[in-house]
């Protein structure tokens, strides 16, 4: 066997034959290189007039395999074949990482003799083509028996080292193709346009589907100020951050925007960040873009059924309670008739007690009238809108009226409110529905009870409000329970099943959670519904 050692890079000599001139120039074809079959096309048409060689093959790794791709030589010798890794001097150069030098292939272990036998073939070079790992080979061939000085194999190193940095250059650019398809099949998708503006010059680069959703067309050139006339005036000074450097602290942005388009209004969600250059400096801004028209408006439709459901409720409410109403007006009424009487009476004998007497009369009228406006107040439909709200005074509204029911059935309310507690961020007659459906479900569950009671409780808990609503009744069995907050099942005869799960849907669109506890967690007879709101933490 005739091995010989081959040397490092730095041993390579300088360029001293007409081969380095023509390495140089195939260097430069491979560097404009943008496919692999242009470097294999490149290196099949120079590698010889580099090396001097009577043959070439370009070799590509194929699993376990070695694939003989292109070759250009005096005569034919494997093109288009495969072979296994372990039976041939490419593989070998393959999973070694290092280059085989054969100055006679009759003489070499390496060698598969039946395989060249018949070919010109009696020395050979072959040198890996790496990316990371050795992905390929190139063979190089003579037809006599030979050895090889540093300076042929410093060539033939070097045109390895430039067709793997070919080759690699290749794969990132095949890489990038391939993950700007995903994300443009991804946009697509999610019904995304993507943009991105160049901080230095205001420059506007922007997909297909980006300029569709703002209504500009291929005749319009697309720049910043063509994006910003689409958003209506109301929002455009506010949307203009989102496409340059003063986009939020922390270089993002999420927000809906009104746009006008094809004389309609549409509304489009603008996502945004910011890009620094290795200075730190913002150079750009990346984002996408998406119409959620009809998602908002799918949610203003969902609003206003779940306000109308909640009128719907409070009048199924009132109607329950409507003996305990009747009875809680009839009182202040007949006494204010009777005051009437007595001052009619009085006119004549007394006209100090008889103006007295209208004095007390006009107070029951007026006790009358704040019960109606209660009422009013707890069926009228109003907007839904979410503001700063003192709870204590929101728990002592609700409780004035659920009171009338309480006091019906003999059930006695108490109200514990933790001192200072902050304002809490809510829909008020979305939050006052949850917790009239608490009160009247407590009451109820405290019929022939020998103790009725029930105890309304705020306490803040880190940053949530938790509000507690007990009661002295017999508790929850664990199998309803279990099914408790799922909709249309309902524990009361006729009952349709919708006001636990309807209470859970507002508290959770609020950012809270709605549970129960029975006594074996809170260690005391009776049930407790709690829930909890995200705090707006200004004192109060």
């Amino acid at each position: 066997m005739s091995l010989q050692s081959v040397p490092q890079p730095s041993e390579a000599l300088k360029p001293s034959e007409p081969g380095w001139l023509s390495l140089v120039k195939t260097v430069e074809q491979l560097a404009g290189a943008a496919e692999l079959s242009d470097i294999i096309d490149i290196v099949r048409t120079t590698a010889r007039d580099i090396s001097g060689a009577d043959g070439i093959c370009f070799v590509l790794k194929d699993g376990e395999r070695c694939h003989y791709v292109d070759e250009n030589a005096i005569a034919p010798l494997w093109k288009g074949k495969r072979f296994p890794l372990s039976t041939c001097v490419s593989g070998w150069c393959m999973m070694h990482d290092q280059t085989a030098v054969v100055t006679d292939v009759f003489d070499d272990a390496r060698v598969p003799v039946d395989a060249y036998s018949p070919t010109f073939v009696k020395s050979m070079v072959v040198v890996p083509v790496r990316n990371e790992v050795p992905v390929g080979a190139i063979g190089f061939y003579w037809a006599h028996k030979r050895s090889f000085e540093k300076e042929i194999l410093g060539l033939l190193e070097a045109l390895g080292r430039s067709a793997s940095a070919a080759f690699a250059a290749v794969k990132a650019r095949e890489s990038w193709r391939e993950s700007q398809q995903s994300l443009a099949l991804a946009l697509d998708a999610g019904g995304l346009g993507a943009f991105e503006v160049d901080l230095t010059d205001g420059s506007v680069k922007a997909t297909k589907a980006c300029a569709d959703l703002f209504g500009i067309n291929g005749e319009t050139p697309l720049t910043l100020s063509a994006l910003l006339e689409k958003i209506d005036p109301a929002d455009r000074a506010e949307a203009g951050k989102v496409f340059g450097s003063e986009l939020m602290p922390g270089g993002r942005s999420d927000a809906i925007y009104r746009l006008r388009r094809d004389g309609g209004l549409r509304r489009v969600e603008l996502q945004s960040r910011l890009v620094f250059d290795p200075d730190g400096r913002p150079c750009r801004v990346s984002g996408v873009v998406r119409d959620v028209t009809e998602r908002f408006e799918a949610k203003e439709r969902l609003d206003a059924l779940m306000a109308e459901t909640l009128r719907a409720s409070r009048l199924t409410d009132l109607g329950a309670m409507a003996s305990a109403l009747a009875h809680e007006l009839n009182q202040p009424l007949a006494a204010g008739n009777n005051y009437i009487k007595a001052a009619e009476r009085l006119m004549a004998k007394d006209p100090e007690k008889a103006l007295d007497a209208m004095s007390k009369a006009g107070m029951q009228f007026v006790r009358t009238k704040d019960i109606i406006q209660r009422i009013r107040g707890f069926v009228g439909q109003g907007q839904a809108s979410r503001k700063g709200e003192n709870i204590e005074s929101l728990l002592q509204e609700v409780l004035e009226l659920a009171r009338i029911a309480a006091r019906h059935h003999g059930v006695t309310v108490h109200l514990k409110v933790e001192t200072g507690l902050p304002m809490v961020e809510l829909d008020r007659v979305q939050i006052e529905q949850v917790l009239f459906n608490l009160l009247r479900n407590a009451a109820e569950a405290l019929e022939n009870q020998p103790t009725r009671q029930v105890t309304v409780s705020a306490v803040q808990k880190g940053e949530m409000l938790e509000i507690r609503v007990h009661d002295t009744g017999p508790g929850l069995s664990p199998e309803i329970a279990e099914n408790l907050f799922m909709p249309f099942r309902s524990t009361k005869e006729g009952g349709m099943g919708v006001g636990l799960s309807l209470c859970r849907k507002i508290v959770d669109s609020h950012g809270g959670k709605l549970w129960y506890e029975g006594s074996e967690i809170t260690g005391e007879a009776g049930a407790s519904f709690v829930f909890t709101l995200p705090l707006h933490l200004t004192a109060i």
